[in-house]
């Protein structure tokens, strides 16, 4: 197969070039099994970077010039790199993956990252006379993409169902256990509490902030991922003696960050979008071998439940959370054990080694497709 014919283009002009799921999972993983791989991303200049050729586009300020420049701007790359097959991230590109795939004869998948009517419900900043309209929109897009795209790669399985079943490949947002190398024994001396990822009410910060203040001794809770400027003056800064807010880490830091936890929280609130979500975090806890407190939320539950490596809580309640928090403090034995079972139940069902292989096996009967035509 010529390389032209094995030219993949991974295209976002909504996420960062350096997107865990877009660049360091998926883009790597089809680097590594000997595929071309291009990202076409908003970055400030071309890089080759582990194998996967990034395509710079041009910074645009505000959503608005984003979603009505961006498309095209990936278009002009696209022209120039004429792969055979592209992935498109965003939910605004998929009338350009639509487009592309009529005009050219390659193929064309949509990547759903979330379950877009879902997310729109879940965004308080959206009048709520509005919501329903504009999520009426992204049903109406995603029907559009599991009509006319040759794929659709999900990444939870009630995504799944929003699209035909002959389509899907579940490619899960598991870390790669690569990355978690044999994890640091937890000890006495580890007493702190950790939450890593976007920092929001709707992710549960008051309540955090409440629980861990209950406990006694007050813990010391480490903060890690994006908040605004908002969220530290409205929440962290006055919490400050008990918090260790560390912004934005590389992910290369999370497993160093969480060996020096005790336990890791998820206690998201029950937003539509959150219901059936994965949480990530979870499973980078369960790699590091730490307990975790998560939201009782009931999918959550049937996943993780069978394996005894955490707690669920009611995420609104933060007596539950600190009674949860205190108990794994207090009890050297049982938090071990629970973060060991955690790892092992994540070495057996929860690695992106294994999520990665199915992105790679849909890719080469794509390209194959496509070299056909």
């Amino acid at each position: 197969m010529p390389d032209s014919a094995r030219r993949v283009a991974h295209v976002t002009t909504a996420h960062p070039h350096t997107d865990n799921r877009i660049f360091r999972k998926e883009c790597a993983a089809l680097a590594e099994a000997g595929l071309d791989v291009h990202l076409i991303a908003v970055a400030d200049g071309d890089a080759l970077i582990h194998g996967v050729k990034l395509k710079a586009l041009p910074r645009h300020k505000g959503r608005v010039a984003r979603m009505v420049l961006g498309p095209w701007d990936a278009w002009r790359a696209l022209r120039t790199m004429r792969p055979a097959m592209i992935h498109v991230h965003d939910p605004e590109l998929i009338p350009l993956a639509v487009l592309w795939r009529a005009l050219n004869r390659k193929q064309a998948v949509f990547d759903a990252h979330e379950d877009l009517p879902k997310q729109v419900h879940g965004k308080h900043y959206l009048p709520g006379p509005v919501r329903p309209i504009i999520a009426g929109a992204a049903r109406q897009l995603e029907r559009l993409a599991g009509s006319r795209l040759d794929g659709v790669v999900v990444a939870t399985p009630s995504i799944a169902q929003n699209f035909p079943h002959a389509k899907v490949t579940l490619v899960q947002n598991f870390p790669w256990l690569r990355n978690f190398p044999e994890p640091t024994p937890l000890t006495a001396s580890d007493r702190a509490v950790v939450y890593i990822g976007g920092i929001s009410e709707g992710r549960g910060l008051p309540q955090m902030l409440d629980a861990v203040g209950r406990s006694d001794p007050a813990s010391e809770l480490i903060l890690a991922g994006p908040a605004s400027v908002e969220t530290v003056e409205r929440h962290l800064a006055p919490a400050r003696a008990h918090v260790d807010y560390r912004g934005v880490i590389g992910v290369e830091e999370i497993p160093a960050l969480l060996a020096s936890a005790r336990v890791g929280l998820a206690t998201l609130h029950p937003l539509p979008n959150y219901l059936e979500s994965q949480s990530t975090k979870i499973y980078e806890y369960m790699a590091a071998a730490r307990p975790f407190i998560a939201s009782d939320f009931p999918s959550w539950m049937e996943q993780l439940e069978q394996f005894d490596c955490g707690i669920f809580v009611d995420p609104l309640d933060p007596a539950q959370i600190s009674e949860a928090i205190e108990g794994l403090l207090g009890d050297d034995q049982r938090a071990r054990e629970m973060g060991l079972r955690g790892r092992r139940a994540l070495e057996e069902h929860f690695t992106f080694e294994h999520e990665g292989e199915r992105l790679v096996e849909m890719t080469r009967l794509l390209l194959d497709a496509a070299s056909r035509r």
